[in-house]
């Protein structure tokens, strides 16, 4: 393969995945707000219902989010956790695309990043590192039946989740974001766990 090939081919790649997901954020925020509500309940639901099995029952470090307004909302699973004791981290968005997993100092230590997602206070946060973590729960923009991922572009998850284990790895989604197969490249990791509200 020639180096215009190859430059020709990941701009197709690029075009292709910009469409994908265009098309699952139209998805998405074609949903009502009770619609919202109502399928994050259901998700929130089967998180709490999945750490009751065997494979999570050891479970005591999770790394979550907080969404967005069109996202799946698992403030409600975030919740549960703690109160079951499990330690919850969240994400900071730094510059160059590295994101950290932090453990807010108490419900007042929050803030709004650059994004508009609420984001705990780097300065008397917990910081941990991915060997800390036990479970990931892991947004998208859109994904397909073979476990594979479209974010918003950045690459802030793709980075810091290859250096998880896969079977760490839980993504959650509204069906509406479901794309039949999604363009992927190289650097993409499939997570073998998908949750929606079906």
């Amino acid at each position: 393969m020639t180096y215009q090939e190859s430059a020709e081919g990941s701009a197709g790649i690029y075009l292709c995945k910009k469409q994908q997901r265009k098309l699952a954020t139209a998805r998405r925020r074609a949903l009502t707000q009770e619609e919202r509500d109502e399928k994050s309940r259901v998700i929130s639901n089967k998180l709490i219902s999945l750490m009751g099995g065997p494979k999570y029952s050891n479970v005591k470090t999770i790394f979550s989010y907080r969404g967005t307004w069109e996202e799946v909302n698992v403030d409600a699973f975030n919740d549960w956790a703690q109160e079951r004791g499990c330690r919850v981290a969240y994400p900071i968005s730094l510059p160059h695309g590295i994101m950290k997993a932090a453990v807010p100092a108490n419900k007042e230590s929050w803030h709004r990043s650059a994004y508009a997602i609420l984001e705990p206070i780097m300065e008397t946060a917990q910081i941990l590192e991915p060997e800390d973590i036990d479970l990931v729960i892991v947004p998208c923009v859109a994904f397909d039946s073979q476990g594979n991922r479209c974010g918003h572009g950045a690459g802030y998850y793709d980075r810091f989740l290859t250096r998880m284990q896969p079977e760490a790895l839980v993504m959650v989604a509204f069906e509406a974001q479901r794309i039949e197969t999604l363009m992927t490249e190289k650097t993409d990791l499939p997570i073998p766990t998908i949750v929606t509200e079906s």
